[in-house]
């Protein structure tokens, strides 16, 4: 297939989970045979640049088998191009919306406080298919729009880069007769919950048994969180995506911490590193989160929103019993082998993505 990917603003050197999800989506495609099309200054090694004078812009859209519209909270004008007179110009015969989180225009309020523009339901009837990254997502998404299919699709992760076998950062070397817990993020979204982790890590630095517990921070823009935190916390800034796995090698346990609401949404890309780097995951609620732990027996590995003490009293069972932290990191690790990677998350979208091409053109 020939995909304009749009709406996608890949950068090479990231932090930020929203690149890892477009630079899998993008590399697997090529890799499976499949042309991906983006914009000027979004370019991937391999993928073709679509021209932006008008004349050759129409020209090598027409040439394109799907549409394929990465959304995330605001609504693109892109959107319209669902419909006609724009979809009849370029002659889309798949259009595609990927929805990483629930829009904030159809929770009726943006960002700004500003009333949705009604973009998403009055474009959906022309959207053939629907990739939301949890059920809970396709449940909402379903209710809320006219889009003719609406399928799950989860993030991943990629175990030849995540793996148990990458060698430990430097600054870890001196962490190593600790018990190390990382959490990876930044506040960018409201969802996380850095409050829950002071308050456990707190309630550990005040406990004997407790003080062999370090916690680990890193993302950008989370220093001034730094100001009430105990001495076991440390944060160690943003850090390149790439070299992620050389700080997970020196961890023990991650963590996966939200506050209630739109966080359900969501499909944490830490979760499923954390996995693939074989650490077990403690995480707040979480639909998806919850399902995943079942599937390997860590589902008392689940606390409740906003309780130190859940978190406090885990990681200290954790830290007694070093051989239930290789069972369930072993256990995690190979359900990302097997499951939950990028090779599968592309492999099936591009699956259906052809089969309903398919059905369209046969008709």
């Amino acid at each position: 297939m020939r995909i304009a990917y749009l709406n996608a603003k890949y950068k090479k050197d990231h932090t930020g989970g929203g690149h890892v999800h477009m630079q899998q989506f993008i590399k697997n495609s090529l890799e499976l045979g499949h042309e991906i099309w983006v914009y000027p200054g979004n370019q991937y090694p391999g993928a073709k640049i679509i021209p932006t004078d008008r004349i050759n812009h129409i020209r090598t859209l027409r040439k394109m088998d799907a549409l394929y519209i990465r959304l995330e909270n605001g609504a693109p004008f892109l959107l319209s191009w669902s419909l006609p007179p724009r979809r009849i110009l370029y002659g889309f015969p798949l259009v595609v919306w990927e929805f990483n989180t629930l829009p904030d225009e159809l929770t009726g309020v943006s960002k700004s406080g500003v009333k949705s523009n009604g973009l998403y339901e009055k474009n959906s009837p022309g959207c053939d298919l629907g990739i939301c990254v949890s059920p809970a997502l396709s449940e909402i998404i379903s209710s809320k729009l006219k889009i003719k299919r609406v399928i799950t699709i989860s993030n991943g992760s990629d175990p030849n880069l995540f793996t148990p076998e990458a060698t430990i950062a430097p600054r870890m070397l001196a962490f190593q007769d600790k018990f190390n817990v990382v959490w990876i993020g930044t506040i960018k979204e409201k969802w996380h919950d850095l409050d829950l982790l002071g308050d456990a890590a707190r309630q550990l630095w005040l406990h004997e048994n407790g003080r062999n517990i370090n916690f680990h921070i890193i993302g950008a823009g989370l220093s001034g969180f730094m100001i009430e935190m105990p001495p076991n916390v440390f944060y160690w800034g943003a850090e390149d995506y790439q070299r992620l796995p050389h700080w997970l090698a020196g961890m023990q346990v991650g963590l996966s911490l939200y506050k209630p609401g739109k966080s359900h949404y969501n499909s944490p890309l830490k979760l499923f590193d954390y996995m693939s780097s074989s650490l077990p995951v403690v995480s707040t609620e979480h639909p998806l989160a919850g399902g995943i732990l079942e599937q390997i027996g860590a589902q008392d590995l689940m606390i409740p929103y906003g309780d130190p003490k859940a978190l406090a009293r885990v990681l200290m069972e954790l830290a007694s019993d070093r051989e239930k932290c290789k069972r369930i990191g072993a256990a995690g690790r190979q359900l990302v082998v097997e499951k939950n990677n990028w090779r599968k998350a592309a492999t099936e979208t591009l699956n259906v993505m052809s089969e309903i091409l398919a059905e369209k053109r046969s008709n």
